[in-house]
């Protein structure tokens, strides 16, 4: 067999002239979504984007129902480049069957996009809207999740307070000499009187130098706010001096530098039906915002929402669950499985001692926190030996409300040096130094009933087929 009978031969040479050629409609399948979205499109009423148009000057301008078609079907397709939608309007059948054959380049779209943010949000809304009435948008399930992309920042273009305020005291200098020099120049110009005032030149130039330096000290002392409230140093906040919207959080192939963190929530057909950008290192925080954006635009809220662990604190779980949806995250419970040697029906019995060796312990080597049965109703924890941790106090971190349990029943306890943490001083035996301990205690968390639901709820076999794509 030849070469040339081995492939496939071309249906038709590129250099050949077809008597029926296919027409761009003809390459579109009939039940592509683009066509569903120029369909939905094609519904709306356009009268009042129509307004915004001069017919009276310059070429006609294309439609604004194919350009805002263009911009929603990119987000569609994952695409956010204005530079990026002009090469599919030049090259990708779909782009090019939605956007009639136009071509506008980045500039214009990029305009159209700017120009139009508020309309465009409000259509994003109806699209969304009517793809749900059709079944194309599910909300039984959705996903957030965030990234981490670079800003238009130098990793070195970055100061901290000490550098700003050596500049600001040294701007502060060079503008009062420069006004002093101004007030003595127009003192003597007594024939041609200063027409561009005072401020002007060099001193103008110095004032807009300071006036920057003041703003960015402003910003540096948010970020200095925010650390702080973190349980960071905030001494060692750096402002990035080009883009300063972004922060220096940790890169995604490693190392620091300005970053950006946008955020979205899919459906379960990879619909993005919201998204935003926001300059914090957790985008935990955003997390409730755009559940609300969310309901707010289709008029009621998810079955369920995915997050991954970074989205798992216990304030995002409890929003969550306010909400009337059922989270599902990677949390670890610290209630006693079914199969755990502490799980027994009466918490007052003691574990046999047969299965003392199998009750589970932490890093420290110590009893686990899952060895520690809680009950509900009285407030308080049993101990594998049934001995109760009753409440002691309460403590506020990181704007969690902890309680505290202690037990005062741990001396003599035969499960005392696998339980309690003990520091053993010279001349001192650790039998001495247990049975002078004051007791184990455990701290549970306002939001630890959160954490348990969720984690049950992960651990069904309804939820097992999806852990893959969820975490």
């Amino acid at each position: 067999m030849g070469i040339h009978g081995r492939w496939a031969k071309a249906p038709i040479a590129r250099e050949q002239r077809t008597l029926l050629a296919p027409t761009l409609d003809d390459v579109v399948a009939h039940n592509d979504e683009v066509r569903v979205l120029d369909e939905i499109l094609r519904s709306l009423d356009w009268s009042k984007w129509e307004q915004h148009y001069s017919a009276t000057r310059g070429r006609p301008p294309i439609h604004p129902r194919v350009m805002a078609g263009i911009v929603l079907y990119g987000l569609m397709r994952r695409v956010r480049s204005s530079r990026v939608l002009e090469y599919m309007c030049l090259r990708n059948i779909d782009f090019l069957w939605l956007a009639e054959g136009h071509q506008p380049d980045h500039s214009t779209l990029c305009h159209f996009r700017n120009a139009h943010e508020v309309e465009l949000r409000g259509l994003f809304r109806k699209v969304c809207t009517i793809a749900m009435t059709l079944g194309l948008i599910r909300l039984g399930e959705v996903g957030f999740d965030g990234t981490r992309v670079k800003a238009s920042n130098s990793r070195y273009g970055t100061r901290g307070r000490e550098w700003i305020e050596k500049k600001l005291a040294e701007l502060d200098g060079l503008y009062t000499e420069l006004l002093a020099e101004a007030r003595a120049a127009d003192q003597q110009d007594l024939f041609e009187p200063s027409t561009g005032g005072l401020v002007s030149g060099p001193l103008a130039d110095a004032q807009h130098r300071r006036d920057k330096l003041q703003a960015a000290l402003g910003e540096l002392e948010l970020i200095e706010a925010s650390r702080a409230a973190n349980g960071l140093d905030p001494k060692t906040a750096q402002l990035p001096m080009t883009d300063t919207d972004s922060r220096v959080m940790p890169n995604k192939e490693g190392g620091f530098a300005p970053n950006f963190t946008p955020t979205c929530v899919t459906d379960e057909s990879g619909f993005v039906i919201d998204a935003d950008v926001c300059n914090t290192v957790n985008e935990s925080s955003e997390t409730l915002p755009s559940i609300d954006r969310v309901i707010d635009t289709f008029g009621e809220a998810p079955d369920s929402l995915a997050v991954d662990g970074g989205m798992s604190g216990g304030a995002v779980l409890a929003g969550i669950e306010d909400r009337g949806i059922a989270a599902h995250a990677p949390v670890v419970s610290n209630k006693p499985g079914a199969d755990h040697p502490a799980n027994r029906d009466d918490m007052r019995t003691a574990v046999s001692e047969d299965m003392w060796a199998e009750l589970p312990l932490a890093p420290n080597q110590k009893l686990d926190r899952t060895c520690f049965q809680y009950d509900a109703e009285a407030d308080q924890y049993f101990c594998p030996m049934g001995q109760t941790l009753h409440r002691t106090g309460t403590e506020t971190r990181g704007g969690t409300k902890w309680t505290r349990y202690r037990s005062d029943s741990c001396a003599g306890c035969p499960l005392a040096s696998k339980c309690l943490t003990v520091k053993v001083k010279d001349g001192v035996s650790e039998a001495s130094a247990l049975a002078a301990h004051r007791g184990r205690t455990l701290r549970r968390s306002e939001h630890e009933a959160v954490h348990e639901r969720v984690a049950a709820r992960v651990a069904t076999a309804q939820s097992q087929p999806h852990r893959g794509e969820r975490f």
